[in-house]
């Protein structure tokens, strides 16, 4: 699995990629939401960023189904997102589904592979580019890092203090 700080900041990359190329606002709800999705899906794991504040509920889900079980299921992530979806059509919801989406691709990337048909399959598919902490990821990370420089001076950045400041 990606470090948490490695998921955040490569799915703030891809859902400032997504605003750029589409009428979605870069808004600070939805880059908010976008932090909160990129961590939900490892909350099968109790030592993880998100699984540490979760009052127990890592470890339940964790013995239940494993790490990168359930969690990193893309039909979990569908019946999910549309339940989201259904109950808040907003930038915050939208990033919130995203971001878990932009997850489980990021862990598709890893030597160990996200199971993505569970519950109809446990097989895990991967396209083995990183393993995590090492020299790939953080190569990855940097990438992102530049990306989501680039779409922040490229107006996106402006149009998030506005949205920040709107708030006030």
């Amino acid at each position: 699995m990606l470090r948490y700080s490695s998921h955040v900041i490569a799915t703030l990359c891809l859902g400032a990629a997504v605003s750029a190329h589409t009428e979605l606002p870069f808004t600070a709800a939805y880059t908010a939401g976008l932090v909160i999705g990129s961590l939900l899906p490892d909350i099968d794991e109790p030592s993880s960023y998100v699984g540490r504040r979760s009052f127990g509920v890592a470890g339940k889900v964790k013995e239940a189904f494993g790490h990168r079980g359930m969690t990193h299921s893309l039909i979990v992530w569908g019946v999910l997102a549309a339940l989201v979806w259904r109950e808040s059509a907003s930038p915050f919801a939208a990033g919130v589904v995203l971001g878990y989406l932009f997850h489980i691709i990021e862990d598709f990337f890893s030597v160990q592979g996200v199971p993505l048909f569970w519950p109809f399959s446990s097989k895990r598919w991967k396209v083995p580019l990183y393993r995590t902490g090492k020299g790939m990821e953080k190569l990855f990370v940097a990438a992102a890092w530049v990306g989501f420089v680039y779409f922040g001076v490229s107006g996106l950045f402006y149009e998030w203090w506005r949205s920040l400041l709107a708030i006030w």
